[in-house]
């Protein structure tokens, strides 16, 4: 979907991942991914309609791939206020909906991804809040050696906030928040893109 721009020569883009997860399993999640430091070049790459021999969709095309996620996301059961924003200006694009359990927001990432069906989140006996990994970013980014830069520029980020205290995460690279309701963790999208395994997470709470 969206994610193909990033087979530009891109300088700079940002996807972050923010989830607000209650006790009961419900919760809002949200998916922006910004290109608004290298607009020119995006702008540039949709009006050519190609890169690198490569096709990339335009505006038109964007627009009816958020539309068709509306339609598909309100099919699934236990999905709700679903939400989609293009800023063609800045070229930032927004995915939000609320959750009533992980089934269903399992659900909706795997309707984004139909070939590589997986469990994206999980919740152990509510001890245990637990990230698997899988962005659908073109792999081929990564073969030539020009785009090594401009991609360990690019950052993927997740955020994620509980309703009840953090007592330990098990990624190395995650942070707490102060007042140890959020979990914070940064990659690289080049680092990503060898080893997706980098965003995988597991958040534990006090039973």
């Amino acid at each position: 979907m969206i994610l193909s721009l990033c087979l530009l020569l891109t300088s700079c883009f940002e996807i972050t991942e923010r989830i607000k997860h209650n006790s009961d399993q419900s919760g809002d999640y949200s998916l922006v991914i910004d290109f608004s430091k290298s607009w020119f070049r995006t702008r540039s790459a949709i009006w050519l309609e190609e890169v690198d021999g490569v096709s990339i969709p335009s505006e038109e095309d964007i627009k009816k791939k958020l539309s068709d996620f509306r339609i598909q996301a309100s099919k699934i059961d236990g999905i709700s206020d679903i939400l989609t924003k293009h800023d063609f200006k800045n070229y930032i694009f927004t995915l939000k909906f609320k959750y009533t359990n992980l089934n269903a927001l399992n659900a909706v990432l795997n309707s984004m991804n139909k070939e590589n069906p997986i469990t994206h989140f999980n919740e152990s006996k509510t001890t245990a809040f637990e990230r698997f990994a899988s962005y659908p970013i073109p792999k081929n980014l990564i073969k030539n050696d020009d785009k090594k830069e401009d991609l360990e520029a690019a950052n993927i980020t997740s955020i994620y906030t509980f309703d009840k205290e953090v007592t330990n995460i098990k990624n190395p690279k995650s942070k707490i928040s102060k007042n140890k309701r959020t979990v914070f963790l940064k990659q690289n999208v080049y680092n990503v893109l060898k080893n997706n395994t980098l965003m995988n997470n597991t958040i534990y709470f006090n039973p």
